[in-house]
């Protein structure tokens, strides 16, 4: 919103700012903040300390680290006025930037993209997510694309997206999903950092306005086994200056787009651990409702794992396994690290299929060289702890970090499913539900 300097200080007396929101995101994805009153601002600008280990990112003798504003993540807070937020790199004490910042990773990987290539990444998310009542059942029991009275709370939707239109997000559909009191949000395609930081912030103002609506929004990826899941599929586009990298005039798709597919799919197990990061994850990750299972890709193929759409001419792909407990920036930062290592390596995938994946044989799968995701947590983080190609991405003080974590957690979700079925459920329930 503003910039310069020299004007913030005025913008926020005549804004009538009264707090200022220092943001930034954690290993795990959890969008973290610290406040101070707006009249020690110029104290204030250049960052402050926060406590690392209390916040997951690193060691207690460690603990030390700084939180920095990007002036271009200005935005007021719609639902509180009085405050203005920007959102926040991490540094260490010598002033660099810091291994275990999530964005940091991606600004990287971006800059890799540019640097060696020439290349721009914009992604475009989609977010689905559930309404539930106080009693942890859905909200109502609309159907995909409801209109009143089955889209019971289609004016909540419409309040989070005017939210998200004033704060500077740029909505594109907005509508009832298919499952009960399961909605959607599409954004317009934009530079994947900037993109990155918008979907921290929709997701805040997605779950702040469900609480001001006494409604529970969760991101939890398959709250219900009878009901559709939950995710946040990226579309993706590679340009270079006006160029649309992914387009060939001729074949439709880019031999780029193929291997861009092909180094997803090279990297796809060892990535997993990051695009479905809790055990809810792969309760989604199941066949009949259209949640991607196997290592596939296919043009207008919605039992894909990597779509590539067919009704639009400007060639982009849909990654369709995120989803909402992802850590957005990691996300990111994978797959188009992983795109750029198959272009890099001219990496050939398997053939595109227009099949229905899920109701093909065994053997046919075979032979079309169709293996499926890793089934669980555990067996996703194995191939997250081997890969040297994640390694080489995020880092080891990263990987360290999340390893601790989600090794503990598996413990846990087995503990509680070894006592019962409605044990395992409360366990998710209570992890889950409002931290995703």
């Amino acid at each position: 919103m503003v910039i310069n300097m020299e004007n913030l200080e005025k913008f926020f007396e005549e804004k009538g700012i009264e707090f200022i929101q220092f943001q930034f995101t954690t290993v795990l994805g959890e969008l973290k903040s610290v406040e101070f009153p707006a009249n020690i601002w110029d104290s204030m600008k250049e960052g402050t300390g926060v406590d690392g280990s209390s916040l997951g990112f690193l060691k207690t003798e460690q603990s030390d680290m700084k939180i920095v504003p990007d002036f271009s993540t200005l935005c007021i807070l719609p639902w509180e006025p009085r405050v203005a937020r920007f959102i926040c790199d991490v540094y260490d004490n010598d002033g660099n930037p810091h291994p275990t910042d999530p964005r940091h990773i991606l600004k990287k990987v971006i800059k890799q993209a540019k640097d060696q290539f020439g290349y721009e990444y914009k992604t475009r998310p989609e977010f689905e997510w559930f309404f539930l009542d106080y009693e942890l059942d859905p909200f109502e029991e609309g159907q995909y694309m409801d209109n009143l009275p089955g889209d019971e709370l289609g004016y909540l939707r419409r309040n989070i997206a005017s939210d998200m239109l004033e704060v500077g997000i740029g909505v594109k559909t907005i509508h009832h999903e298919v499952g009960s009191g399961q909605q959607e949000i599409e954004l317009v395609a934009l530079e994947a950092l900037k993109q990155a930081d918008n979907t921290q912030t929709a997701k805040l103002i997605i779950k702040a306005n469900s609480l001001f609506s006494e409604v529970i929004g969760t991101f939890m990826p398959k709250p219900f086994p009878d009901q559709p899941g939950s995710s946040i599929h990226i579309h993706q586009y590679l340009t270079k200056g006006d160029e649309n990298i992914f387009a060939d005039k001729e074949k439709g798709i880019s031999d780029i787009l193929r291997y861009f597919v092909g180094g997803i799919l090279e990297h796809i197990d060892a990535m997993t651990a990051i695009f479905n990061p809790i055990t809810n994850s792969f309760k989604r990750l199941v066949p009949g409702h259209e949640a991607p299972v196997y290592k596939s890709w296919g043009v207008a193929n919605r039992t894909a794992l990597i779509r590539v759409p067919g009704y639009e001419k400007s060639a982009r792909i849909e990654f369709r396994a995120t989803d909402g407990a992802t850590n957005i920036y990691l996300a990111s930062a994978l797959l188009l690290a992983a795109g750029l290592d198959g272009i890099k390596n001219q990496t050939v995938p398997i053939e595109p299929t227009t099949r229905n994946i899920e109701t093909l044989t065994d053997e046919e799968r075979a032979n079309m060289r169709i293996t499926p995701l890793p089934s669980n947590l555990s067996e996703a983080l194995d191939y997250f702890e081997k890969s040297d190609f994640v390694r080489e991405v995020l880092g080891q003080d990263i990987i360290d970090i999340f390893l601790a974590v989600k090794r503990k957690e598996w413990e846990e979700y087995t503990e509680a499913k070894n006592i019962s079925e409605e044990a395992e459920i409360e366990w998710e329930f209570s992890k889950y539900l409002d931290r995703v």
